[in-house]
């Protein structure tokens, strides 16, 4: 039983480290894409002037 129980803790612990993981890296994602848009834009209205 407390073998089991081991486990499962196990088990949540990864799924939680991974969701954590996953939440962090697609924050990171979001902010890079926000900025490589706004220098995009930016680099964009220098070459259309």
């Amino acid at each position: 039983m407390a073998i089991l129980v081991m486990v499962g803790l196990g088990l949540l612990d990864f799924l939680v480290a991974g969701l954590s993981l996953f939440i962090g890296l697609a924050f990171i994602a979001f902010i890079a894409s926000i900025l490589c848009a706004a220098a995009f834009f930016n680099n964009a209205k220098d070459l259309s002037s």
